[in-house]
């Protein structure tokens, strides 16, 4: 089966060079197209109220604007670090795009994989454990059981950060 359209799905908790050298070894073999993902988080109001302040000292228009000038700023720097990954594949002549989504990671990969038509996925798959899987959800396995595509999982090595 010929891939035309393969979209790597990177986390900052992933070995993002295996994934990438794989995927743009792919590509080249197969003459696709690399979209290069990254989802963030949606943070809990709890979480962001730990990092600007209470709402108890500062008004709720002001939260409000604080919250997106962070998100803001953390889109900008997924943005950067996706096109620092690219430089690679770029290099080898493969076109390449990149995408950073705010949300569920494993429904946005789906869906981002579907609305652009691609013929496969790439994403790590790290031994976090069962528990924590079961507890904390896993994007590995939504997009294996939801994707309209191929999915090809990439062992990597969960780093701390």
């Amino acid at each position: 089966m010929a891939y035309k359209k393969i979209v790597v799905a990177v986390d900052v908790n992933d070995a993002s060079s295996t994934l990438m050298a794989q995927s743009i070894e792919l590509a080249v073999k197969e003459g696709a197209e690399l979209a290069v993902f990254h989802c963030l988080r949606q943070s809990t109001v709890a979480e962001l109220e730990d990092r600007i302040g209470t709402f108890t000292e500062m008004d709720q228009a002001s939260s409000h604007r604080r919250r997106i000038e962070r998100k803001d700023a953390q889109v900008t720097h997924a943005e950067a670090w996706l096109q620092g990954l690219c430089i690679l594949a770029k290099g080898k002549g493969i076109k390449t795009r990149t995408h950073v989504a705010v949300g569920n990671p494993g429904e946005d990969i789906v869906e981002y994989a579907g609305d652009w038509g691609a013929d496969l996925i790439v994403l790590g798959r790290t031994n976090r454990g069962t528990l924590a899987d079961l507890l904390l959800g896993s994007a590995s396995n939504h997009v294996v059981h939801h994707a309209q595509c191929s999915v090809l999982l990439v062992h990597t090595q969960q780093t701390s950060g």
